[in-house]
């Protein structure tokens, strides 16, 4: 079967058929990172020139930043302390010096956040810019997908959609820039409105949420990254944990500016919501409240965890099934969620 028909998933199940433990991995495929016996923890992230960041709006510092911050998030997601950063780079022989010296001061910059550090890597000649970072940290009790119970709360951290709305932000004011070029009344860059700063710096550098895993992480049973967007990471604790999760609509956590974007471009803004990634916040259940505000971050409850399966969404009085729906890169990188009626469904069946 192609795998473009396959998907992520299906790509990942049979990966998961085909290699073999033996027994030097705690937590292997299927998490944010894997776990060795002992506490180490690894991940490992490719990040490729027009797939996962763009240089028409990007400086090459801002892509090391994204790139270091997406791959430590994962780290991070895991309850893990970061610790060595190893950058593979691919990069097309028109490159200059002080290009590549600007990637690396973006990936130092978010490393001397995370208190990590770049310990080497590889470089090769090709014809656009891709990284592969691997990321090793220590967890002594590693969280993950698996560990939501029955009778949790659902948290996330932050705001969701912030990072894809930032992205469609800058991505517009790139397309209007070379409209201007082409009319020959390029000027100055135009720069990015008041209201929508903060959007754009999610996205630019959607910095992983460190110390509020480690103020909450006793408390935390299921945790995951909001990298492929709030209801396909939710269901990815759905199907590790083997529970229901009811999410509610109304306590969803929208920007003002998020939902600004919304109304402008024409998009159900939960619909967006749900199927927006690259925040990078933490999705996490817990038996436990919690404050509203940890270490600066705003923490919100979402919803709850059921006996059953599935993913669900109540609002306004009803609960609806919700079906994957996020970026996969095997299918065309689109979205495969659609709005119809009051459901947010994709083509998948809710198994």
């Amino acid at each position: 079967m192609r795998i473009d028909r396959l998907g992520e998933a299906g790509l990942i199940r049979l990966i998961q058929r085909t290699v073999r433990s033996r027994g030097r991995v705690k937590v292997g495929i299927g998490d944010d990172a894997c776990v060795l016996r002992g506490g180490t923890v690894i991940t490992t992230d490719a990040y490729a020139e027009g797939v996962h960041f763009s240089l028409t709006y990007m400086s090459w510092r801002q892509v090391g930043q994204r790139c270091a911050c997406a791959a430590v998030s994962d780290i991070v997601a895991m309850a893990g302390q970061p610790e060595v950063v190893l950058v593979s780079l691919a990069i097309p022989p028109s490159a200059d010096s002080q290009s590549v010296k600007q990637l690396y001061s973006g990936v130092e910059d978010v490393c001397a956040e995370m208190r990590c550090e770049v310990a080497g890597g590889d470089v090769i000649a090709t014809d656009r810019l891709v990284l592969a970072l691997a990321v090793t940290g220590k967890a002594e009790h590693p969280k993950l997908r698996s560990g939501a119970r029955s009778g949790d709360r659902v948290y996330v951290t932050g705001s969701v959609g912030a990072a894809e709305a930032g992205r469609i932000v800058l991505a517009e004011q790139s397309r209007v820039q070379k409209s201007e070029c082409r009319r020959h009344s390029a000027g100055r860059r135009k720069a990015v409105p008041m209201w929508a700063k903060g959007l754009v710096e999610r996205h630019l550098r959607p910095v992983p949420r460190l110390q509020v895993v480690r103020a909450l992480a006793p408390g935390i049973h299921g945790l995951i990254d909001t990298s492929d967007g709030l209801a396909t990471d939710a269901r990815h604790l759905c199907v590790m944990s083997r529970v229901r999760i009811v999410l509610d609509a109304e306590r969803i956590p929208v920007s003002p500016a998020t939902a600004r974007l919304c109304t402008e471009q024409g998009l159900d803004p939960m619909r967006f919501a749900l199927a927006s990634g690259e925040d990078y916040e933490l999705l996490f259940t817990s038996r436990r409240p919690l404050p509203e505000r940890v270490n600066g971050v705003d923490v919100a409850c979402i919803g709850a965890v059921q006996t059953g399966s599935g993913l669900f969404l109540s609002h306004c009085g009803h609960v609806e099934s919700v079906r994957l729906s996020g970026y996969d890169h095997l299918s065309g990188g689109v979205h495969s969620g659609a709005l119809l009626g009051d459901k947010y469904v994709d083509k998948s069946a809710d198994k």
